[in-house]
Order: structure tokens, then C-alpha cells, then sequence
């Protein structure tokens, strides 16, 4: 099948994106545009989304290896 769904990247996906969308709202909060020019808007927004990616992925990352380390095989 062209699109088989695993259940892994499925639950993977939503993982991420849930972690996305919090993250965002915690850099939002950071207050990173002290650390740019002022009038340098989308440069700010672009860096929010760049660490809310690099902090989703972390997070999932940590998350799922957790998942996969507490999987077991019934044989």
C-alpha cells in the first residue's frame, strides 16, 4: 500500500505537533525581541519558530525514546 499508517509516526506526528504549538506559546513569552533591532519584526517571528521547532523536536525526541524504552515484546 502506498500509505500504510504505523502507528508509531502517527502517534509521532501528533506528539510533535501538540509540542509545537506549546512551545510556541512559551517562546512567545521569552521576550526574544531585546535581542534583535528594533523594527526587525520578521526576523523576531522567524527565530520564535526556529527555537519552538528545535524545542518540539527535543522534547518529542525525549518523549518517544521513552516510549520506545518501555515497550516489550509478549512472545
Amino acid at each position: 500500500m502506498l500509505l500504510e499508517i504505523n502507528v508509531y509516526n502517527l502517534v509521532y506526528t501528533t506528539v510533535f505537533l501538540t509540542m509545537f504549538v506549546i512551545s510556541y506559546f512559551i517562546v512567545l513569552g521569552m521576550r526574544l525581541e531585546s535581542l534583535f533591532k528594533q523594527g526587525k519584526v520578521w526576523e523576531i517571528r522567524i527565530a520564535q519558530v526556529f527555537f519552538a521547532l528545535i524545542i518540539a523536536y527535543l522534547v518529542t525526541l525525549g518523549i518517544m525514546s521513552l516510549v520506545k524504552s518501555t515497550q516489550f515484546n509478549i512472545a
